[in-house]
């Protein structure tokens, strides 16, 4: 079992079988009475039954509700639900077991529990209303590869009257400890296991992406010098790429649990930052085409890799000299660096799709579309760098 620590305050342990110590977990922190969240699928591959066995496992500790979520997409209904459940069982701290929304959820519930503020639409811009009142453990289970939203302060909340979805941060919103269990993760499918590539990959990739010329060295420096900086260009494609095709091909356990370690990694290493423009790219075409996030991402990841490319320019190639940890660009002469650093991710990108998304469909765009996304995206103040900066022309032309 490993242990990592960072300054966001998430705390994470993985190994063979991570959550067979949850409850001295739990019982270090203060719970008593915890909430398990999870879904019908982790509940009937007995998922849920490991978990609620371990929080069992501790002397003094119960399980107070199972919340299993089902209509995710009205965040303020969701949590709405959530909120009555852990209340009036007596909760004390949650258990979350799962991806995406329910993580986010689980986040949002804590926050609204800690800072006793029941409109979590009163955190979507920084205030100090975000103190913590109350203490409220909170363990995360991730069952994706990638994710991050396990392990970082950022927690999306889908607003159905705007029909767009905000990003809210805070430090209340950072689990206390993060599990990688191998042996949950090896339960994913092959699809979802490459969508976990690809959201990985994409959060590497986001480490170096600018939305302003003017911009690039900031988005490099910033990696550069926060504490997980390095592991951006470590693992962002020479060793990713070799572990993901390996870790796809095998499926083995110890190979998901550290693939999946690599992507907590890099999420806690944007976390200061906010969040990435591939990110929020693919947030605001899940929004505008009513499709799922993940099958946005291999569109976003393209797109802003081109767009750094189109409006970035020579600043952007001299940039890519810091990206140490991809070899395949490194031929191309500093001209051309750029572009042939564009064209192994795209097909990286394509490489995955292609092997394992059998059901892949991709995204269409119409004119229209377009214009949404970028009006969708002026809404979020919360990516990698000052939303203001973003050219829409340019966003425009390389979505395709």
């Amino acid at each position: 079992m490993r242990y990592a620590e960072f300054s966001n305050g998430t705390k994470i342990i993985d190994g063979e079988r991570g959550i067979a110590d949850l409850h001295i977990l739990l019982g270090g922190l203060g719970a008593s009475r915890v909430m398990i969240i999870g879904d019908r699928q982790l509940l009937s591959d007995g998922y849920l039954d490991k978990v609620k066995e371990s929080v069992l496992a501790g002397s003094g500790i119960a399980v107070g509700a199972v919340y299993l979520g089902e209509d995710l997409q009205d965040s303020e209904s969701a949590l709405k639900d959530m909120y009555f459940v852990y209340m009036s069982n007596g909760c004390d701290g949650i258990v979350v077991c799962g991806s995406g929304k329910l993580v986010d959820y689980a986040k949002l519930l804590r926050l609204t529990v800690s800072a006793q503020v029941k409109d979590i639409k009163k955190f979507f811009n920084n205030s100090d209303i975000g103190r913590k009142v109350v203490d409220v453990p909170l363990i995360t289970i991730p069952c994706r590869l990638g994710e991050g939203s396990e392990c970082n302060a950022v927690a999306v909340f889908y607003d159905c009257q705007k029909k767009l979805s905000r990003n809210i941060i805070n430090e209340l919103l950072s689990p206390d400890y993060c599990i990688i269990d191998g042996q949950l993760l090896a339960s994913a499918s092959k699809s979802q296991l490459a969508y976990g590539v690809l959201n990985t990959l994409g959060k590497a990739i986001d480490g170096f992406i600018a939305i302003h010329y003017a911009r690039v060295g900031i988005a490099i420096k910033k990696v550069d010098t926060h504490p997980v900086g390095r592991i951006f260009s470590q693992v962002a494609l020479t060793n990713l790429r070799a572990k993901a095709l390996g870790m796809l091909a095998a499926s083995q356990e110890d190979g998901l649990a550290s693939f999946a370690q690599d992507g907590a990694y890099l999420a806690k290493g944007l976390d200061a930052n906010g969040m990435g423009m591939i990110y929020s790219l693919a947030l605001a075409i899940s929004d505008v085409k009513a499709s799922d996030y993940y099958r946005c991402l291999p569109l976003a990841i393209k797109a802003a890799v081109n767009y750094n490319l189109r409006v970035c320019g020579e600043k952007y190639s001299k940039a890519l000299w810091s990206f140490v940890g991809w070899h395949e660009y490194s031929k191309y002469p500093q001209e051309e660096r750029a572009k042939g650093f564009v064209k192994c991710v795209e097909d990286f990108v394509d490489e995955i799709v292609g092997e394992y998304i059998k059901d892949f469909e991709p995204i269409i765009l119409t004119d229209d579309d377009r214009q949404d996304i970028v009006i969708n995206m002026s809404y979020n103040p919360n990516m990698l760098n000052n939303p203001r900066y973003f050219d829409p022309i340019a966003i425009k032309a390389v979505l395709k």
